[in-house]
């Protein structure tokens, strides 16, 4: 009995023990060598996607490459990770689960099952998995994410200031179609979408480097009361409570370079256009400072349309609806502002401005222009037409035809300047850094700084102008600015950037000629702005001091310039 039941033991513990071999030296080995390739195989994938999101498009033989590797290496994935899973559940198979009751239901679902999966594995070979390119169509519902991937991480400038962003990079056209169809949805349904907003709470938002620069908690302040302002303010202009393309009532949107209002679709076409026809800005989630405000208010859908729509009656054209299609609209925008099918042309807005020549075959600068007449001496030109500015136009009895648009773009930022034939004279292909070689290569900028007018300054910076641009002395538009005193001017230039090192051909900075010229409120600012660009420089973000007082500066030249008022020297005005 003894030795039957040793033998028992024996057999059943060599058994066991043959079992568990065979489940450690073959079946889990073969598990982890499976799980290895699987690894080896995420990686080379992850590989082939990074250097596919590096490779330069313009390199069409290294994109093709790159692209036969990526795909190369997720057909090699998918098939790792079908070994990857079947070894799986060879290990779970292992387990010998007894199903002792129901076991007829079990075999007739396992049928049904088998069935089906033969059936997805026929229709899985008959459809090409070497690209990745199916995109679900999107059905957004609320709260629900609709697309999602992996950003890659980007640094740059690790040993001076820190700066890393994050991009999203598509593997493919379909895939890139649709992350901004989902990202365009996103960003209509956050405009459209009407919300409480908490108390004290804001969406803060710059579409220029001047509301990113001076984001501060005093301009959040003011800005707490003033949302509801700058939408009344500037719809309150004639035909600004319409959208200047499509008629439809309460715009909320504008465009900043051109001075018009927008609804929301067709604020999406301009800014399909790019920043180089029109800068679309939201007048309620939007910062918005007081020069750019009462700019909006000077020009205004009915100037604007008077310019860009002149020849809409006589070329029996027809306006679009609010209820017009979205390619309706598009294609009306376009004729208006991209080519410019309406406008009144000028008789050589083509051909630059005239030159004469010295008996000897050399070339001549054109001569000056003369002073300004008197009002009621000028003729206005076929581009120019009445009711653009009653009180800013050019003289009436001038004839301005003969001028090239941007010698015209010249003379309108002179003083008196007229914003309205600035505008006519910049949709007839004016450049806005022309220069006048007859007048020490002043621009236009220039003119308006001669001016003291703060809208033209800002007229001309939205619409491109170099605020660094000098003249034939060495002098930009900061030189001039501080030159003359113009404080408010000095104050804009330096938001938008203006190079505040530069010396002019007698070795001056603005620095320097402010100092000798005892204007305390430059002085401040240049060596605010210094001190600024100093902490910049060593990743300090500093105090709101320097924030707080350019924003006081920048409402004091909006709504009060006499206080920054400031009388130049004798001396220094002669040196202009």
């Amino acid at each position: 009995m003894m030795e039957q039941q040793e033998e028992l033991l024996e057999t059943a513990q060599q058994s066991l023990k043959q079992q568990l071999q065979t489940l450690v030296k073959e079946d889990i080995k073969q598990f982890k060598e499976t799980r290895k390739e699987f690894e080896r195989g995420s990686e080379s994938l992850g590989s082939a996607l990074h250097h596919n999101a590096e490779v330069p498009r313009r390199r069409q033989h290294d994109a093709e490459e790159a692209a036969t590797a990526l795909k190369a290496a997720r057909t090699n994935f998918r098939n790792r990770a079908l070994d990857y899973v079947l070894q799986i559940n060879v290990i779970q198979s292992k387990k010998k689960f007894e199903i002792l009751k129901f076991l007829h239901e079990l075999v007739l679902e396992s049928a049904r099952e088998k069935r089906d999966m033969e059936q997805r594995h026929a229709v899985i070979k008959q459809k090409d998995l070497s690209q990745d390119d199916d995109v679900p169509e999107i059905q957004a519902e609320p709260g629900q994410v609709v697309t999602e991937g992996y950003l890659y991480k980007r640094a740059s400038n690790a040993f001076k200031t820190w700066s890393r962003t994050c991009l999203l990079q598509a593997d493919s056209e379909r895939h890139l179609q649709a992350w901004m169809c989902s990202v365009q949805n996103s960003i209509a349904s956050a405009y459209n979408e009407d919300r409480p907003e908490p108390a004290g709470q804001f969406l803060e938002r710059s579409a220029s480097m001047t509301a990113s620069t001076l984001q501060s908690p005093s301009s959040r302040k003011l800005r707490g009361g003033v949302d509801k302002q700058v939408v009344d303010q500037v719809q309150r202009l004639e035909g600004n409570a319409q959208c200047c393309d499509c008629r439809e009532a309460a715009p909320e949107w504008a465009s900043i370079n051109l001075g018009i209002t927008l609804c929301i679709e067709c604020s999406g076409i301009h800014r399909s256009l790019g920043v180089h026809f029109s800068k679309v800005r939201s007048l309620t989630l939007d910062a918005w400072e007081p020069e750019l405000v009462k700019l909006m208010t000077v020009l205004g859908n009915r100037v604007i349309n008077q310019i860009y729509e002149a020849r809409v009656e006589e070329m029996n054209m027809k306006r679009p609806q609010p209820g017009s299609s979205r390619t309706e609209k598009e294609a009306w925008i376009r004729a208006k502002y991209v080519e410019r099918k309406f406008i009144t042309k000028f008789p050589n807005a083509g051909a630059p401005p005239s030159r004469s020549r010295e008996p000897g075959g050399q070339e001549r600068s054109p001569r000056p222009f003369p002073k300004p007449k008197p009002p009621g001496q000028i003729r206005r030109g076929p581009g120019l037409r009445e009711g653009l500015s009653p009180s800013r136009a050019p003289p009436a009895s001038e004839d301005l035809r003969h001028l090239h648009p941007g010698a015209l773009l010249y003379r309108a930022a002179g003083a008196p300047p007229s914003l309205p034939t600035m505008s006519d004279a910049l949709a007839h292909g004016a450049d806005v850094n022309w220069v006048n070689t007859g007048q020490e290569n002043r621009t236009p900028l220039l003119q308006a700084v001669s001016a003291n007018s703060l809208l033209a300054c800002e007229f001309l910076l939205q619409n491109g102008a170099n605020v660094n641009q000098s003249d034939s002395k060495g002098r930009g538009p900061l030189h001039h600015a501080t030159i003359l005193g113009h404080t408010g001017l000095a104050c804009l230039f330096l938001k938008r950037g203006a190079n505040m090192k530069a010396v002019d051909g007698e070795g001056k900075d603005p620095l320097g000629i402010a100092i000798d010229s005892a204007n305390a409120d430059i002085v401040t600012l240049l060596r605010l702005a210094k001190m600024r660009e100093a902490e910049m420089a060593l990743g300090q973000s500093g105090d709101d001091t320097y924030l707080d007082i350019f924003q006081d500066f920048s409402l004091m030249a909006s709504n009060d310039p006499e206080k920054l008022a400031r009388k130049s020297y004798d001396f220094k005005l002669t040196t202009l």
